[in-house]
């Protein structure tokens, strides 16, 4: 259980993410977003040690319109691991590829641009939060769940080689990003990005209260914490 000091910084963070503005689901896309809720929570049952929770698609963002006039979307799924510290990039990648897999057919209808996989876990001294993000554009998700000789390494292979360092522009290989420059200069069009810090905030278990506090306290420095990157 939380203490009293954990739960006033989850409130606390929860006014420091109203006063960013962050971003409500599309409602044309509510129907989808229930559908991915639905196939993750198959998916992380039983849900697994590493979690705090099980993943949820956060946002569904309409970022651009295609030349056929229909919506260009980036769906939105954050991930908090329970324990603090760097997360082995095993496990990164099996929750990372056990979601794609599970909203890729949700979705696959639609023109998306990318999955936005955005992680948080706090630091080894439960002080700050540390956010990263994975981007990977449908083709490679497609490859992956459709080619038996594509696997999971090969997929987490060609994100890490096609990151260009443009964290606009997937893929994107666990990129440290700042929540709050992230939905205060919107990260996608119509407003902000920072579905992960929503999620901590309202998270209550192990690591997952101290993203919280860790959100809260360093109003928007959380984030900018370290955490070496993985390979």
């Amino acid at each position: 259980m939380p203490s009293n000091d954990d739960r006033s910084f989850t409130e606390r963070a929860a006014d420091f993410l109203d006063s960013i503005g962050l971003e409500d689901l599309t409602e044309d896309y509510r129907e989808e977003n229930n559908a991915g809720d639905d196939r993750l929570a198959d998916a992380f049952d039983p849900l697994p040690d590493a979690l705090a929770e099980v993943p949820e698609v956060h946002e569904v963002n309409k970022v651009n319109t295609h030349r056929d006039g229909d919506d260009i979307l980036v769906p939105v799924v954050p991930v908090i691991f329970e324990d603090a510290g760097e997360p082995a990039m095993d496990t990164v990648w099996d929750v990372g590829g056990t979601i794609l897999e599970s909203i890729h057919s949700v979705f696959e209808e639609f023109h998306v641009r990318h999955y936005d996989v955005q992680f948080a876990y706090a630091d080894a001294d439960e002080e700050e939060v540390v956010y990263r993000r994975i981007t990977v554009q449908p083709a490679l998700v497609e490859r992956y769940l459709t080619d038996p000789g594509y696997t999971l390494s090969d997929l987490r292979a060609d994100v890490k080689a096609g990151d260009d360092g443009d964290d606009g522009v997937p893929p994107v290989y666990w990129q440290q990003f700042d929540a709050e420059s992230m939905a205060s200069s919107g990260a996608y069009a119509g407003g902000g990005g920072a579905a992960v810090a929503s999620a901590c905030a309202g998270a209550s278990a192990g690591a997952a209260a101290s993203c919280a506090g860790g959100a809260a306290g360093a109003g928007g420095a959380a984030g900018g914490a370290g955490g070496a990157g993985g390979c």
